[in-house]
């Protein structure tokens, strides 16, 4: 079930709305004339904690409701502090391309033997009706061993969306444990010798 978010007329500047605990919105998309509302800031934080990319209804003052996702967030650098929201208006029955983080699952069996697990893939892109949204796609890597990798082909399929990224992009891999070098010793090692053949040439003489 879609989670509702009451829209206001917006009043005032933008700052003094925010004093307020307000955030200012824009909602426009689906052929509909971009609009300027507010939205409280404590209810939109808590829904972008909870699934980012969900299809909210958004109440519109004397307009009914719209069906939307979030689709830009500003926030203050510093604090994270809400400083703008807007609101893309969709069509339920329609396909549109979006993201879905990818969530790992599990300890690698490659880095519990002392291997790296790196990450070179976060999100993937996909199509799909709105009503297929998910908020992370799970994957599993316990079993991912030293030299072991995933690409996009290798995710667990979902009914209804079209993965867009290249099959071929690498998504995780296990790398082996780094070798340190240790060259500092092996010279100090190396000039011991020579120091003390120096100094037995320097008793010779």
């Amino acid at each position: 079930m879609s989670e509702t978010v009451r829209l206001m007329e917006r009043a005032g500047k933008p700052a003094a709305q925010r004093r307020q605990g307000l955030v200012p919105v824009v909602i426009y998309g689906a052929g509909s004339e971009s609009l300027s509302f507010s939205a409280d800031a404590k209810t939109i934080d808590t829904i972008l904690g909870k699934n980012p990319r969900a299809v909210l209804k958004a109440e519109l003052p004397a307009s009914g409701t719209k069906d939307v996702i979030i689709n830009e967030v500003q926030r203050q650098p510093l604090t994270k502090k809400l400083l703008h929201i807007d609101f893309h208006v969709i069509d339920m029955k329609a396909e549109l391309d979006t993201k879905v983080a990818l969530h790992f699952t599990g300890t690698p069996a490659g880095v519990k033997g002392g291997g790296v697990q790196t990450v070179e893939l976060h999100e993937l892109d996909i199509r799909t009706l709105p009503d297929k949204l998910e908020s992370v796609l799970e994957v599993d890597v316990s079993a991912l061993e030293i030299g072991d990798h995933l690409l996009v082909s290798d995710l667990p399929k979902h009914e209804g969306w079209e993965v867009l990224t290249d099959p071929e992009t690498l998504v995780v891999k296990i790398a082996p444990p780094a070798v340190v070098d240790e060259p500092a010793a092996e010279e100090e090692g190396a000039a011991e010798p020579a120091a003390a053949e120096e100094a037995a040439e320097g008793t010779e003489a």
